[in-house]
């Protein structure tokens, strides 16, 4: 018998895009699925949408709840799911029809505890795929590609985990860059990871999403993540400190350029710990720093510029 995997999509205010999602998951050539729909107090016509696949689909499992976020719902979602493997969708998103059956092949086949696959970015008409590399690992060699530039994508939903991997684990309820607290310690949690290089999610870009959004005090939620990362590799994974600790710098710089003139104004508490946290490193990231040559020049320039 094909082993049950508990397909998770939180929802929220995504009426227009949920008919994709959604039939993208029931249609999969894969159809060992608990398909379970976490309405997180959607003010709009998704509850009622849910409940109707609900009628039409034996698979599919609602949860209504009082909104709490996109961690909230996913923990929800996973609380209630039965499935041997695990896998999160957005409600904005869609899955290539066969996903599901080539992450799982590529599981079974590797004995792994995570299957990733490439990704497909869609704002409006374009498209862009962004592959990952053809390989099984371990922790190890797949924490050497999460810090050269996330090679392996830190994102939670083009993945199949095993159950084990979320025994003790769940999204940090409140945060955003929810995908950044939970992936290294996923990662941790398995013996053995595959990728796949086909782009088999397909990641909407939306207007006004929290990932194209500017500057918020949502986005410090960035730097903990990070910092968690390095602070985990430097007790667990010694080897990797630098990387993470370069990484985490990178990010930091990132965050501090979404600012304007007004946010540094408006944030000034938060502006004043990201310049710090830049200009206390300047001569690391000189001298130090695992950053190739160019990217680091221009991060010590930046850090200049503050």
């Amino acid at each position: 018998m094909p082993e049950l995997i508990s397909v998770i999509i939180p929802i929220y205010k995504v009426e227009e895009y949920l008919y994709d999602c959604v039939t993208s998951v029931i249609n999969q050539t894969y159809t060992s699925l608990e398909i379970i729909l976490v309405d997180d107090g959607s003010p709009d016509n998704c509850p009622q949408m849910c409940d109707d696949w609900a009628k039409k689909d034996s698979r599919i499992r609602v949860i209504h709840k009082k909104n709490g976020g996109l961690s909230d719902a996913r923990n929800a979602g996973i609380e209630i799911s039965t499935g041997e493997f695990i896998a999160f969708v957005d409600s904005d998103d869609y899955l290539k029809l066969d996903m599901f059956e080539k992450l799982y092949t590529a599981a079974k086949r590797a004995d792994a505890d995570i299957a990733a696959c490439g990704i497909l970015t869609c704002e409006g008409e374009k498209q862009t795929a962004w592959g990952c590399n053809d390989m099984v690992g371990t922790p190890e060699q797949i924490y050497a590609l999460l810090y050269n530039d996330t090679a392996y994508p830190v994102a939670a939903w083009n993945k199949l985990y095993r159950r084990k991997c979320w025994k003790t684990l769940r999204f940090p309820v409140g945060k955003t860059c929810e995908d950044a607290f939970t992936t290294y310690q996923l990662i941790h949690n398995a013996e053995r990871i595959v990728m796949i290089p086909e782009a088999l999610y397909c990641y909407r870009i939306r207007p006004g999403s929290i990932m194209t959004s500017s500057f918020s005090l949502k986005k410090m939620d960035e730097e903990e993540a990070w910092r968690c990362n390095y602070q985990f590799m430097e007790q667990f994974y010694p080897q990797f400190r630098k990387h993470a600790f370069d990484f985490y710098l990178q990010r930091v710089n990132i965050l501090i350029h979404l600012m304007n003139e007004d946010d540094k104004k408006i944030f000034t508490e938060q502006y004043q710990l990201l310049q710090e946290i830049l200009k206390h490193n300047f001569w690391y990231v000189l001298f130090c720093s695992t950053i190739s040559l160019k990217p680091r020049i221009k991060l010590a320039l930046d850090i200049l510029k503050q």
